[in-house]
């Protein structure tokens, strides 16, 4: 389907980035948490991990606030994870913009919008990971950017997949952005888009990563992009500040 939105519409107004709603993968790893397990069961592809019931909802949440925006804020573009999570979290979104009889949003799915690959550790419980290879945990724990558990990546890895993914937004013509994809994927396009230090992207990350189902929001200025909300759920305060933009 071609693009109705003209060949350049314009420099970027606004970028919102969703985490995905919650998966099974998510409540897999919380009974770790909760419970003297080390390691639970997960299915191998992580592409594959679906949303759960709740995770479902949020989509939804997040698609009733959007439709609830001005016509002229609501996405005209989408760019969205190839992981089933994200795409079940969009569509979740698009039902109920569809339903507000809002404009369907150009659409693209792109593998640089992925999740971090841990490699062989995927989806490994730090406790297990230090159980069994503690010199993995000393290494991260070092160079919590830089390192690469095996075969994986490093989130410097990360984000430099996601700069080439930025220039391409920059480069084409959409004016507000939709982003569907992981925690590892929001705090990297902060540091990003917002010119942050390595210290800064640690300290954001210790108080805590995105939630699921959680929006952070920018606006764009004339000298790159303001914060407008980061990790806020629908209905809650965060919410107000990322639609009162102008």
């Amino acid at each position: 389907m071609s693009c109705p939105h003209g060949e350049r519409a314009g420099d970027v107004h606004l970028v919102h980035v969703v985490r995905h709603g919650q998966s099974t993968s998510n409540v897999a790893y919380l009974a770790v948490e909760t419970s003297a397990a080390s390691s639970a069961v997960i299915p191998d592809d992580d592409m594959a991990i679906e949303l759960t019931d709740l995770g479902w909802r949020q989509a939804g949440s997040v698609g009733r606030w959007l439709a609830e925006l001005e016509p002229s804020d609501t996405p005209d573009m989408v760019w969205c994870s190839p992981y089933l999570r994200a795409e079940q979290t969009w569509q979740g979104i698009e039902r109920e913009l569809a339903s507000a009889g809002r404009e369907r949003p150009c659409h693209r799915v792109d593998e640089r919008l992925r999740d971090r690959d841990r490699g062989r550790l995927r989806h490994r419980h730090p406790r297990w990971v230090r159980e069994r290879f503690p010199a993995e945990i000393v290494a991260e724990e070092r160079d919590p950017l830089g390192y690469r558990p095996p075969d994986g990546e490093s989130f410097r890895d990360v984000a430099e997949r996601l700069r080439e993914v930025v220039a391409e937004i920059e480069a084409d013509g959409h004016r507000r952005v939709l982003i569907v994809a992981h925690d590892a994927v929001v705090l990297f396009l902060r540091q990003i888009l917002e010119g942050l230090s390595d210290e800064e992207v640690l300290a954001i990350a210790a108080e805590g990563l995105a939630d699921n189902g959680s929006i952070t929001s920018w606006q764009g200025t004339e000298g790159g992009y303001r914060l407008l909300a980061y990790n806020v759920s629908p209905g809650g305060d965060g919410y107000e500040q990322a639609a009162s933009h102008s």
